[in-house]
């Protein structure tokens, strides 16, 4: 088992700058989680800093998370549990409903959702529409 005196730790002295120093930081905060310091421990201390530059870094430099659409969350699901396209149409009323949906020209309604949500396993909440 890795010991925290197994990698040599300089001290945090600037914030994040390049993809290189991003990346690595990142490696050692998942170095550091495995490891699961105790609260108060310089270790723990270490990993809670560069998890605040990690996210400056991000919010700088990433674009921002865009959570998957209901249409997209249907199909991924429904693939993973390998239910095609006539099944998922059964589920929503027919063909035309689900080519609806899946266009974005029809949102679900009550009904389909608590379907969707017990054939599929999708939290009802992430399948109502964002805005």
């Amino acid at each position: 088992m890795a010991t925290a005196t197994a990698r040599k730790i300089d001290p945090v002295v600037r914030p994040i700058r390049t993809a290189k120093e991003f990346e690595e930081t990142v490696s050692e905060l998942d170095y550091l989680a495995d490891l699961d310091p105790k609260e108060g421990t310089p270790a723990y201390d270490r990993m809670e800093l560069l998890g605040i530059l990690i996210a400056a870094y991000e919010e700088a430099h990433l674009p921002p998370f865009e959570p998957a659409t209901p249409q997209e969350l249907v199909q991924f699901m429904a693939e993973q549990k390998g239910i095609g396209s006539p099944d998922l149409a059964e589920l929503l009323g027919g063909r035309s409903r689900l080519s609806e949906f899946l266009n974005g020209t029809r949102d679900l309604s009550k009904t389909q959702i608590m379907r969707v949500r017990d054939a599929l396993g999708i939290p009802a909440d992430l399948l109502l529409r964002n805005g």
